[in-house]
């Protein structure tokens, strides 16, 4: 079976998002794992996502398989961080991921919800990177060019995110895309 991104969304919106980001169609197989294709420079993986929106436990399976642990917030939540910490006991059998990410909105300007501090601690804590995909960018133009820089903002952020994923190291799904001479 393939490597598997585990994808938790406390937010059912952000992780459609994330999800159509990441995959486009949803393929999602009969235990639902949904195939993607990760194509870099270097090589191509073929690993499946698991995206999970309430709380169960993982199946032994999946949790195996996982490399990449992704939790997905919105900090605009009031219990943001309760909503963190209440999950904890489910993802305990994926604390050995390789990679974990914490991904959330724009953190700015969010100081009566949970504060960046606050956030960066719990990645800390828990062994967490975190990654933003909305950060507010201060703009002396007025109008329609802040729209379009929100827009490539978000999408840059968003390549960050695609990047972060394409560090890790895919065995046994990897393939080479060098030929050799």
């Amino acid at each position: 079976m393939k490597p598997c991104i585990v994808i938790v969304g406390l937010d059912q919106i952000f992780l459609d998002e994330i999800v159509q980001g990441l995959a486009g169609e949803n393929k999602m197989n009969d235990h639902n794992l949904i195939e993607w294709t990760i194509d870099t420079k270097y090589y191509t993986a073929d690993v499946h996502l698991r995206p999970i929106n309430n709380k169960c436990l993982v199946e032994e399976t999946v949790a195996n398989l996982a490399e990449v642990l992704i939790l997905l917030i919105d900090p605009s939540e009031i219990n943001s961080r309760t909503k963190l910490d209440s999950w904890l006991p489910f993802l305990s059998v994926l604390n050995d991921c390789e990679t974990k990410l914490l991904v959330t909105r724009n953190m700015n300007g969010l100081s009566n919800t949970i504060s960046k501090t606050d956030v960066k601690q719990w990645c800390t804590e828990h062994e967490y990177e975190l990654l933003e995909l909305e950060k507010t960018t201060t703009s002396e133009s007025d109008g329609e060019d802040d729209d379009e820089d929100s827009h490539q903002n978000i999408l840059w952020n968003f390549c960050l995110f695609y990047n972060s994923l394409s560090r890790c190291v895919w065995c046994p799904a990897f393939n080479s895309n060098s030929s050799s001479s």
